[in-house]
């Protein structure tokens, strides 16, 4: 999924990501009270609100905050202006400070949706889920017929491990607004995560009218392909998506090519590095701009629904990429001059891309990894990049720590690496998709609730035949999730001998 995809559908609809949560609809300006205006002439503190709304629209934060405490200094307990601030430092990720002042704005005006809504959606990234359920049940309360606040309580029920109540909620919000995309791409990735393929697809296929993800592809000047044969025609594949989406779907590619002549990709330096040399591709693009003529184009993001994936008919030609064999040699070498013989070599990735939504709920310190890093018969490599600053302290407490990031310049980079090693363990970020694209054994730390490609319950996965899942029992505790990895670690060491 794409950055504006991803920010959007986290916030109100994707069901595994969480994002720093932001409002879902305009932010409510209190009346001011009788007598409140003051000298003739001087603005109102609603007049003043009113210019705090506009220059946060216009992300001019610093002057929205500002305006808004200019108006609690002289009306402390203005509920529009609490109400606003708060709205305001919680789509900034000021959630500590948000909380207290949307609460204190609640307390004396409950009725306005709005702010039980971001509160909503403040409480459920701290995990307080109690409190996020009942101020969602609040928001559609005083505004049933508002499809955001059911998507927002969806995403409540869906973080609690409600299933069923969060796609009641997802249908009720499509019910509400039938053309509002949230809507339908949460529960399009509901449907997915329980196995629902079929269905799953239709609604997944909204992604792309989420608000935030209008603009972020160029205008095509070509037709939607659908799968049909095209004889001497080329096909334009449009990498739409994050890196791991890139890396699942382009197992696609050989199907695509079957029906056509002819295939180019754009577009990204990432997409040059993996997909440069693959078979089936013709020419990969950097630039729009250098696209060439074509007869069609399809985002690898829609092959899946194209060729009717369910769980029985997913490809899987494992491996279906490959890193170049004079890589591997470097890489083989690399570590054999500074690793010892024999000893188990386990590539470690700890954190996500940070502008992802999710990266909160996936991402850790890595001194968190310390009870399987802490075995000193593994020697562990760092494929993380970048490798955090604030973590390089604590890795330097670890002997057995190889770091080769600032080596690592790109994925394909990263792959020839892992035909190096025995074993790769890391959060869920396209590092995992990568080791499963090539086959490699990698352990996966699946947070709850997962992505949806991971489904439920399970410790295998159905897109990656050499992936094993480690799974959150409840959100955010990792704990149990690093014992049991270090137990199978303990275990995995003792069978090399």
């Amino acid at each position: 999924m794409s950055a504006a995809q991803q920010q959007t559908a986290s916030a109100a609809a994707a069901a595994p990501a969480i994002a720093p949560p932001a409002p879902a609809a305009p932010l409510p300006v209190a009346q001011p009270p009788q007598g409140a205006a003051g000298a003739p002439g001087a603005e109102t503190p609603e007049q003043s609100l009113t210019r705090a709304l506009n220059a946060a629209k216009l992300r001019r934060v610093n002057e929205a905050i500002g305006i808004c405490r200019d108006v609690l200094i002289a009306h402390p307990e203005l509920p529009g202006a609490l109400g606003l601030l708060g709205g305001i430092l919680g789509q900034e990720g000021r959630v500590d400070e948000a909380i207290p002042l949307l609460e204190a704005a609640i307390a004396r005006q409950p009725s306005v949706a709005n702010w039980q809504l971001n509160l909503c959606a403040l409480y459920r990234g701290k995990n307080m889920l109690d409190h996020a359920l009942r101020a969602g049940l609040e928001a559609v309360r005083y505004s049933p017929e508002t499809a955001a606040h059911r998507v927002e309580l969806a995403l409540t029920h869906l973080t609690r491990g409600e299933r069923d109540e969060a796609k009641k909620h997802f249908r009720e919000g499509i019910a509400k607004e039938p053309e509002g995309a949230a809507a339908h791409m949460g529960l399009g990735e509901l449907l997915l995560s329980l196995g629902e393929y079929l269905p799953g697809w239709t609604e997944y296929a909204w992604r792309n009218r989420l608000d935030q993800a209008r603009g972020t592809l160029p205008k095509m000047v070509a037709a939607p392909w659908n799968g049909m044969r095209l004889p001497g025609g080329r096909i334009l594949l449009v990498a739409d998506q994050g890196f791991g989406d890139m890396i699942q779907f382009a197992r696609y590619i050989p199907w695509v090519r079957e029906r056509v002549s002819e295939l180019v990709i754009g577009w990204g330096p990432e997409v040059t590095a993996l997909l440069g040399d693959h078979p089936d591709i013709a020419q990969v693009i950097p630039k729009w701009t250098d696209v060439p003529p074509h007869d069609a184009y399809v985002l690898l993001s829609s092959l899946p629904q194209i060729f009717q994936t369910d769980l029985h008919n997913i490809p899987l030609p494992i491996p279906y990429l490959h890193s170049k064999p004079e890589r591997i040699a470097h890489w083989r070498a690399r570590l054999d001059s500074v690793l010892a013989p024999g000893r188990l070599r386990v590539g470690i990735a700890w954190a996500g891309r940070p502008t992802h939504p999710n990266n909160a709920r996936r991402t850790m310190r890595l001194e968190k990894l310390h009870p399987f890093l802490s075995n000193e018969d593994v020697d562990f490599v760092a494929i993380q990049k970048p490798f955090p600053e604030e973590d390089r302290a604590y890795a330097a407490t670890r002997g057995n720590l190889l770091d080769i990031s600032a080596e690592l310049e790109s994925f394909a980079e990263t792959g020839a690496v892992m035909q190096a090693l025995d074993l790769i363990i890391s959060v869920d970020t396209a590092v995992v998709h990568l080791a499963g694209a090539l086959g490699r054994p990698a352990w996966v730390l699946v947070p709850e609730p997962a992505d949806w490609r991971w489904l439920l319950n399970r410790e295998d996965c159905v897109w990656y035949t050499s992936l094993r899942l480690f799974r959150q029992i409840r959100p955010t505790e990792w704990q149990p999730v690093l014992e049991r990895v270090a137990a199978a670690l303990k275990e995995k060491v003792a069978e090399k001998g």
